[in-house]
């Protein structure tokens, strides 16, 4: 307690419960159970309300248990909220836990969708339904294979031929999602005829985005990206930033209606004039 005051004395009630409230008073190891002892003997009920009366020790109980003892029962006691809202230690406990935010389970690693031989041999391969963890893993292993010809996934079909070797690519509303943009990704990275993508109205979200975006700190010739209506986010708007701060080719970069937001927007506007000598032209938000 913050501090202690002497309860009012009791008349007419020597004894006992003159040292039943002097114990209490003095903060004995179990207050409530000497109060309770002095309640089972009617005598004493008179000196314990006086004791517990304004000024007294009730005063103190409520300033110990933040103003919730009144000296009587209330409605709160008996819907189970006690002193403070609890019954029992236990109780009290179980509530701090409640409160603390669980841990974040680790994520998995990905695992290859397919065996790794059949990535690195062979003129055509038919991917399986993948994640985006999975397509980081299998896009290498695809570049590396120098007999690959023809990469199928989810009913789209993209030829190794334009991957390496054309200067415009013109892939506008073909619903490509982060799998195909992570596999192009790839490729980009060490293209040295590609000066144009066009990726416009497909379902191209972070992942795919942030690929693209780590081919552009190694690519030395697009000059144009066109992200135009996907749903690119603040991760991969994050690492668009990144790219424009790095990349030195670049000179068109779409993103109007994707979902990055304010702030994003506004350190990439801000990076990009930074690397363009001032200049907003070519950036589209």
């Amino acid at each position: 307690m913050s501090s202690k005051r002497k309860a009012a004395e009791a008349t007419g009630a020597p004894g006992k419960q003159r040292k039943a409230v002097e114990e209490a008073e003095d903060g004995g190891d179990d207050l409530l159970g000497v109060l309770g002892d002095a309640f089972d003997d009617d005598e004493n009920e008179d000196a314990l309300q006086d004791a517990l009366g304004e000024g007294g020790l009730g005063d103190e109980l409520n300033d110990e248990f933040g103003g919730e003892y009144e000296g009587e029962n209330t409605d709160d006691e008996d819907e189970g909220g006690g002193f403070g809202g609890f019954d029992d230690e236990g109780d009290e406990d179980a509530g701090q836990e409640s409160e603390a935010e669980p841990e974040p389970e680790p994520e998995e690693e990905p695992e290859l969708p397919v065996p790794e031989a059949e990535l690195t041999s062979g003129e055509a391969i038919e991917l399986p339904t993948m994640t985006a963890g999975q397509a980081r893993l299998v896009a290498p292993l695809l570049y590396r294979n120098s007999e690959l010809k023809t990469i199928k996934y989810d009913g789209h079909e993209l030829t190794t031929e334009d991957l390496r070797e054309n200067d415009e690519l013109e892939w506008d509303s073909e619903e490509f999602h982060d799998v195909e943009a992570i596999i192009i990704a790839e490729f980009l990275k060490d293209n040295k005829e590609l000066t144009r993508l066009d990726l416009a109205r497909n379902s191209i979200a972070d992942a795919g985005a942030a690929a693209l975006a780590a081919a552009l700190k190694d690519n030395t010739t697009l000059e144009y990206l066109n992200l135009e209506s996907n749903l690119v986010a603040e991760k991969g708007g994050k690492a668009l930033c990144e790219a424009v701060s790095s990349n030195t080719t670049l000179t068109y970069l779409n993103l109007k209606y994707n979902a990055v937001p304010t702030s994003g927007q506004s350190e990439l506007l801000d990076l990009w004039t930074k690397a363009h000598d001032g200049s907003q032209l070519g950036l589209h938000l």
